[in-house]
């Protein structure tokens, strides 16, 4: 369920609040109704224009991973790489 944040006039508000009554359920349950319907209705156009295209593997599917070969004295970074506090601008 995603939280919103929705903007009504004071119009609209009390158009709600009336059909709500008069259909017996709640104002969220019946907002919800109206903008899940009027969503499908809008972005349906979309989806029906799009193609789906299929699945693609991730980018690093099948690719191992990286080892260092070197012993526990020999350090992967090069020794003039080594000090972080140098500056050599």
């Amino acid at each position: 369920m995603i939280s919103t944040n929705v903007y009504l006039s004071d119009e609209v508000k009390q158009l709600l609040l009336e059909a709500a009554a008069g259909k017996r359920m709640s104002v969220e349950a019946l907002a919800s109704e109206i903008i899940n319907e009027a969503i499908r209705e809008q972005f349906s156009v979309i989806s029906e224009h799009t193609t789906s295209k299929p699945g693609q593997k991730p980018a690093l599917a099948g690719t191992e991973p990286f080892f260092f070969f070197g012993s526990p004295e020999e350090s992967g970074v090069p020794a003039d790489e080594w000090d972080m506090e140098d500056d050599r601008s």
